[in-house]
């Protein structure tokens, strides 16, 4: 029993640092142009995924979709996020520059609420290129975003042609 519990001890000190060891010693690969591995892959979007649901405060009264709603959140999309995510267009073409990859909306979607999309364009998410935009937009616009992100793969029809749709009121 007590060789058992040396050897528990020991797994318990000997493995953070080891860890940390290797972390400290410049031994983890963190180039961004390469495939992380499998686990941490694994890990990463564990932890944020988690991390989403539990601060999105999952009992938020999401406002109601409107075609009007979608179409703002579109132009919105097109102005400020389509450079990372994918132009709605194009076919799709993963950006290999940034790591973690970002997702191309218009060609995958999204596996998050409509809460959890609000939340994460308004506060971003640290270690990755999805800024904050919370200072930027109004609340109404957020959610318009959010509306249409959630919905970017099924839109209602006629809305994603008046997203596309040029201004017909410019001045000659």
């Amino acid at each position: 029993m007590k060789t058992f519990l040396l050897g528990f001890l020991a797994a318990i000190v000997i493995l953070p640092l080891s860890a940390a060891a290797f972390l400290r010693l410049g031994f983890a690969d963190v180039n961004g142009d390469a495939d992380p591995p499998v686990w941490e892959k694994r890990f990463m979007y564990t932890a944020v995924h988690r991390a989403i649901a539990r601060r999105e405060g999952g009992s938020v009264e999401t406002p109601a979709t409107t075609d009007e709603r979608l179409v703002a959140g579109g132009k919105l999309y097109l102005n400020g996020c389509a450079g990372c995510h994918g132009e709605l267009r194009k076919p799709f073409e993963e950006d290999r520059s940034l790591y973690p990859r970002a997702p191309q909306l218009p060609h995958i979607g999204t596996q998050y609420t409509e809460p959890q999309i609000y939340w994460i364009v308004k506060h971003g998410i640290r270690m990755t290129a999805m800024s904050a935009y919370g200072r930027f937009y109004s609340e109404q616009e957020l959610w318009s975003i959010a509306a249409f992100i959630h919905q970017i793969r099924s839109l209602p029809l006629g809305v994603r042609e008046r997203i596309l749709a040029k201004s017909v009121n410019a001045a000659p």
